[in-house]
């Protein structure tokens, strides 16, 4: 059955060729993708399979959508944040022949409806991110949860979504958590995300970052990336982290590690990177100094209560000014909202190269292997199979075991 592309809800077709444009770019520095995953995908397994994919809709997740799409999957698509939807990469899916619901900057109805429709495409497969499609699919339409075999989830916040779900017994479907997998985590989360964060918070903002003190909220996978990377154009790091592990790991990495008073109070630049709603809120805003900047890169766009701040007035393109009160003022980035994606092109194609290879191979593992209920593992063969092959387009070769 063909997919009907005349149900797509895009915002301008004619935007497709510069889509295409970005899409083939990425194609050209996929080695993993364009090797091991097209091969993989290539057994047939998916033809037939109705997949929706619901990642942050831009050009290297139209990519992933068009393998899919390549191995005989029908594929929907949808973005996981209207923020971080690139209406071109939406207009070249739509020209390729597959279904979108997506544009840049939707209302909070209309992202529900795309993600709904979305859902009545009725999958075999989801590829989510952080649970969005997964979670309506449950509260909404029952019914394709009961025919679905299974989902397949990017973000360690997805992951821990669905971990709750099967702790309620709300999980009726096997979840690969392929988040966890090495080849996601280790170097999306960390090389990915914090490069790309540090680049989007000097981009949008002009500013150096030798000298200047950035507070991270939060010390996971994510996290350390973020303070790695500003630490290497000559920041100061502080870390203000609650687990007693993750903030010692922070002080032997060389960073300052202190309470949210004591690290939000000299930050020049705070960056939330905990997944968590809320995590600076009323009270932290609070302790902030005139002209800090304040970023979010963790999942959910409600890290940083943008309420609390009241109107802002934009100084520059992604940048707004907030008046705290007592002379005070900071500068709020791309909305509160994811600021690689949402104020920059997201993480490189090499790193997603390596996650999409994880979902893409997923994917194929939910349409030929029969899974119980609940979240599953990514197989670890596979991961090592994955770090190979990328070794392999950069000329590594290992020595085999004995």
């Amino acid at each position: 059955m063909a997919v009907d592309v005349s149900r797509s809800r895009i915002a301008d077709p004619s935007l497709a060729p510069a889509g295409e444009q970005r899409i083939a770019w990425v194609a050209r520095h996929s080695p993993v993708l364009n090797g091991l995953a097209r091969a993989r995908l290539a057994d047939g397994a998916l033809r037939g399979k109705r997949v929706a994919v619901v990642v942050h809709l831009e050009a290297k997740t139209a990519y992933l959508a068009s393998l899919l799409a390549e191995a005989g999957a029908e594929v929907v698509a949808a973005g996981s944040n209207p923020g971080t939807t690139q209406d071109a990469a939406a207009a070249a899916l739509v020209a390729r022949g597959i279904e979108v619901h997506a544009t840049h900057g939707a209302s909070p109805d209309e992202f529900e409806r795309d993600l709904l429709a979305a859902a009545d495409a009725q999958p075999d497969i989801v590829v989510d991110d952080g649970a969005e499609l997964t979670l309506r699919i449950l509260d909404h339409r029952p019914e394709v949860a009961a025919k679905l075999r299974g989902v397949t989830e990017e973000t360690t916040t997805g992951v821990a979504r669905l971990r709750a779900l099967e702790a309620s017994g709300r999980l009726s479907f096997p979840a690969v958590a392929a988040n966890d997998a090495a080849c996601k985590h280790l170097y999306d989360n960390r090389y990915g995300t914090g490069q790309t964060t540090v680049e989007a918070i000097l981009r949008l903002t002009n500013l150096l970052a030798a000298g200047k003190v950035f507070c991270i909220v939060g010390y996971g996978w994510v996290g350390r990336g973020v303070a790695r990377y500003a630490a290497g154009n000559g920041a100061r790091v502080t870390v203000v982290e609650i687990d007693p592990v993750k903030a010692l790991e922070a002080y032997m990495d060389g960073h300052r590690v202190a309470g949210a008073a004591g690290g939000l109070a000299d930050a020049d630049v705070v960056v939330t990177a905990t997944g968590d709603v809320g995590v600076l809120g009323r009270d932290g805003l609070a302790l902030l100094k005139d002209g800090a900047v304040l970023a979010n890169a963790g999942h959910d766009d409600r890290e940083i209560d943008v309420e609390a701040l009241g109107p802002g007035e934009e100084v520059r393109p992604g940048v707004t000014r907030h008046e705290l009160g007592g002379g005070r003022a900071v500068y709020l980035l791309v909305g509160g909202r994811l600021v690689n994606i949402a104020g920059a092109d997201g993480h490189p194609v090499e790193i997603m190269d390596l996650s999409f290879s994880v979902q893409a191979l997923a994917a194929h593992l939910l349409a030929s292997t029969e899974f119980p209920p609940g979240v599953q593992p990514f197989p670890a063969e596979l991961d090592r199979e994955i770090a190979r092959t990328k070794l392999a387009s950069l000329s590594v070769t290992l020595p085999q075991p004995a």
